[in-house]
């Protein structure tokens, strides 16, 4: 069948900043790094805009160093983008740098330079991932004036069309039966196994 059933919310992981108790998203999707903007910066005019992965704009205002301790016995000093976005993001270019490496599984943040790992958050989040490229194209046109063919469909949704996926066989599936080895092989095998 041609349905998916995915959350609506996805599950992404948080860590929490010890220094500041401001917690971040985790987003290996997201290109960049970026916290959100006060009032007093949003009124100022973006210096570029970047794109969320369901192609809203998202306006960068300027940029803005921090020193994070995450938990990992050592601070991570970095140049984060200031936008319109909801929640503090750490994208690709941070975990890259540093050298760390998301375990979703085990909800833990691994540092590949020490192997101290820190245990994470898990929670849901709407938030889109921020990608660099720029949103003006014909496609990116396209995907605004048809929304819903890049969303995954939520498990409520009604399904408007009446694709079945199926693979046509025509007989019965090939296997074999298992046996007994001949002796003298066995022997030969049991030799080669001690040997």
């Amino acid at each position: 069948m041609a349905t998916t059933a995915l959350p609506r919310n996805s599950r992404r992981l948080f860590i929490r900043d010890r220094r500041t108790n401001v917690t971040f998203l985790i987003d290996t999707g997201s290109d960049v790094s970026i916290i959100p903007a006060t009032k007093t910066q949003r009124q100022n005019n973006s210096q570029m805009t970047l794109s969320a992965a369901n192609t809203s704009p998202i306006h960068v205002y300027t940029t803005q160093t921090l020193s994070l301790d995450l938990g990992l016995r050592r601070i991570f000093q970095w140049t984060f983008l200031v936008g319109n976005v909801s929640t503090p993001i750490i994208g690709a270019d941070f975990l890259y740098n540093f050298r760390l490496v998301l375990d979703i599984s085990k909800q833990a943040l691994l540092d590949s330079e020490t192997n101290i790992k820190c245990h994470c958050i898990l929670g849901n989040s709407i938030i889109h991932s921020i990608k660099t490229v720029s949103g003006d194209s014909v496609y990116h046109e396209l995907l605004r004036k048809f929304p819903d063919i890049t969303k995954p469909p939520r498990p409520d949704q009604e399904i408007k069309h009446s694709v079945v996926h199926y693979i046509e066989t025509n007989s019965r599936p090939v296997t074999a039966k298992a046996r007994r080895m001949l002796p003298i092989v066995s022997a030969s095998q049991k030799r080669n196994l001690r040997t």
